[in-house]
């Protein structure tokens, strides 16, 4: 059933984008770590690597990042757990 994960995926990866972006402004103003981290993230993709992307969604990279693998990790783990 492929075209059932590829929904799935689907919705979760537009889901993490709103959900990421959210909390990237509200991370960002309650923990002066997460707005270096930002800003080191924006630096190196945009002046580093040359991306040409706008600041605003260099800012995001990470939190989607870290949302994603979350995502990844529990679909994998019920996937397996299924299995078995």
């Amino acid at each position: 059933m492929p075209h059932i994960r590829g929904v799935v995926h689907g919705t979760a990866a537009m889901i993490v984008l709103v959900i990421g972006s959210i909390l990237t402004s509200a991370i960002r103003e309650e923990y002066e770590v997460f707005a270096q981290l930002s800003a080191t993230t924006v630096y190196y993709l945009i002046e580093v690597a040359g991306v040409p992307i706008p600041e605003e969604i260099a800012t995001v990279v990470i939190p989607v990042g870290v949302l994603m693998g979350i995502w990844v990790f529990a679909y994998e783990l019920q996937r397996i757990s299924r299995a078995e």
